[in-house]
């Protein structure tokens, strides 16, 4: 390629960098960003908005504005995919195609040293919510009968009362989703590029744009390849990003999720890279949540590697009843797809520095002859899970780390009541006990906690199929407190990146449990105080009176949490941060260590 033309192309973006950033930050703080957001900003305290939402009507559907096309590379990630001590996959969007698309990977990051490596292009449907000429969605308020059903014409189409857009949107239950009205969507079609790289150096920083010299080049990203078994390396995992679409202009949720990763990658100082546990948007089949989360965090996802675990929210469809879009997650992420398995996401897995690491697809719950009771992990993968651990401990894995999205233990209500995860619980416990994994790292459940070192029990003597291991521990000198070579699991979980929390509903009693979550009657206090006894640290930080007849609150939380895995031999210290502080207020944000503790093996 032309190099000199690369090189002006590299300064210009550089510039365009900048002025995106200004872009974003100017966002963040503008009145449309939070004019009709709710809660109170005073430090991880919120109350919800009650304020009725009584939008005014218009009869004429307000003009609708064209999704103007977009050729500068988007949506773009940095994926593992294949062996990471020489590989990395890479993902982005267009919306018309350029068939010289490349991504040019460079040691120097002079780009006088570049690497090209071909991408492959695959046309998708894009679904953009139609929205007015200043940017604000349309809604259609339907007319309901008594039941609060819609009232259709002769035609069966709903009977509209009128129009309106979320500039006037506000309150508790707006945020929550429970007032919003018909959504139209627009079908795009766009192009999503998939780069494999390799031949790749280890241990080697590398610096990535991707693109085509007959249209745009990103700006400059970076990650960083594998080294040796047993060399020092640290990534940070934070979850639930899950930003809603009719958010975007009241209280942004993505903001949120950016901010959380920023600082967490300050937080860490030099993170190897990044590890999400799924959820990253609200609603998989709405374009304009991905691009959302995309742009806000984009100087950060093109800073360092991802690693990400499908949520079920990654292949939702805007109305509930319709089928999944199980493809949504694959067009977004290049990451392995396993047994040719897509569906709502993929599993995979791979090696950093001697450890492995397992990302299941918790969304395999559709029935089927591999699925047949609709359990989270099908018969497939669980058979998957089983081969690939013991492979990786025959090459000499010393370490394990599953990480996925529905949790098997946490202090909210989905670790027992989901039935997909129940059908299964007993099953991917004792393969996890079996198989000696060191840490499964978890999200779906929006509240803090880590249990204890765990190791499997049946059902018929335990419905949590845990019991806590009687292990060693001692304090180092660096003040961490240490589980001296544990045979159990250490099941972790950090809250939400969003702004959507559930509450720890098991340290309530049991009176109030049985009332915010019926399905779960069936628990005695006694049954709580045991599952309560699992957890070395839980909690939910944020305060609000949502959670007085709640599990969740109306996603207006100022509060997130993110963790922080250092490795090096034969030594783990895990540290869990919570931020706080009103990001869309300007309120000052403030990051402060919540929970720490570390593992150590016999390093023979």
């Amino acid at each position: 390629m032309n190099v000199n033309l690369f090189n002006d192309r590299k300064l210009m973006n550089a510039i365009g960098l900048a002025f995106v950033m200004l872009l974003i930050l100017s966002s963040l703080f503008s009145p449309v960003a939070h004019a009709a957001g709710g809660g109170n900003p005073a430090g991880g305290t919120s109350e919800p908005v009650t304020e009725e939402f009584n939008p005014v009507l218009t009869d004429e559907k307000p003009e609708v504005a064209e999704i103007e096309a977009n050729n500068m590379p988007s949506r773009i990630a940095a994926t593992f995919n294949g062996d990471t001590t020489g590989e990395m996959g890479f993902n982005w969007y267009t919306t018309d195609l350029f068939e010289d698309s490349k991504v040019w990977i460079s040691e120097s990051g002079n780009f006088d040293d570049t690497l090209e490596f071909e991408a492959e292009a695959t046309e998708v449907t894009s679904h953009y919510g139609e929205r007015d000429m200043n940017g604000y969605y349309i809604f259609a308020d339907v007319e309901e009968d008594e039941e609060g059903e819609p009232v259709t014409d002769e035609n069966g189409d709903p009977v509209i009362n009128g129009y309106y857009t979320d500039e006037q949107a506000h309150g508790g239950d707006w945020m929550y989703g429970r007032e919003y009205g018909q959504l139209d969507l627009i079908d795009v079609q766009e192009y999503s590029y998939k780069a494999h790289a390799t031949g790749l150096e280890p241990n080697t920083t590398y610096y990535y744009q991707v693109g085509s010299e007959s249209g745009d080049i990103s700006e400059t990203g970076q990650f960083k390849t594998s080294g040796e078994h047993g060399d020092p390396f640290k990534f940070v995992h934070y979850t639930d990003t899950q930003n809603a679409f009719w958010n975007e202009n009241v209280r942004n949720e993505a903001a949120f999720g950016a901010d959380t990763l920023m600082r967490a990658l300050e937080t860490a100082g030099d993170a190897d890279f990044i590890l999400h546990t799924g959820d990253v948007v609200e609603i998989a089949e709405i374009e304009d949540e991905w691009v959302d989360i995309f742009e806000r965090s984009r100087p950060y996802f093109m800073s360092a590697a991802m690693a990400v675990a499908p949520g079920n929210h990654d292949e939702y469809a805007l109305d509930w009843d319709d089928e999944p879009f199980t493809e949504k997650f694959n067009e977004h992420f290049n990451v392995p797809v396993t047994n040719d398995a897509i569906d709502g996401g993929s599993y995979y897995s791979f090696d950093y520095n001697g450890v492995h690491f397992v990302t299941l697809n918790t969304n395999d719950n559709k029935e089927s002859e591999d699925n047949p009771n609709e359990g989270a992990i099908g018969e497939e993968q669980m058979e998957w899970i089983r081969e690939d651990i013991e492979e990786a401990r025959a090459n000499g894995a010393e370490w394990v780390v599953l990480n996925y999205h529905k949790p098997l233990y946490s202090k909210s209500y989905h670790s027992l009541q989901d039935d997909d995860v129940q059908e299964i619980r007993e099953e991917l416990t004792a393969l996890i006990d079996e198989l000696d994994v060191d840490l499964a790292l978890q999200g779906h459940d929006h509240v803090v906690s880590r249990t204890h070192s765990l190791t499997h029990v049946p059902s018929d003597e335990n419905f949590s199929n845990g019991v806590v291991e009687e292990v060693e521990t001692f304090v180092g000198d660096n003040g961490v407190e240490y589980i001296n070579e544990p045979e159990g699991t250490t099941y972790i979980l950090p809250n939400t990146g969003g702004t959507k929390e559930y509450d720890d509903v098991y340290s309530k009693g049991v009176e109030h449990l049985h009332e915010v979550r019926p399905a779960l009657d069936w628990m005695t206090q006694e049954d709580m105080d045991y599952y309560n006894s699992l957890f070395a640290y839980g909690d939910q930080p944020q305060d609000t009176d949502a959670f007085e007849d709640s599990h969740a609150n109306n996603r207006d939380s100022d509060v997130q949490n993110f963790a922080v895995y250092e490795m090096e031999g034969n030594e783990l210290i895990v540290s869990m941060y919570q931020i706080e502080g009103e990001l869309l207020e300007g309120e000052e944000r403030t990051v402060h260590l919540v929970d720490q503790f570390g593992i150590v093996k016999d390093s023979e």
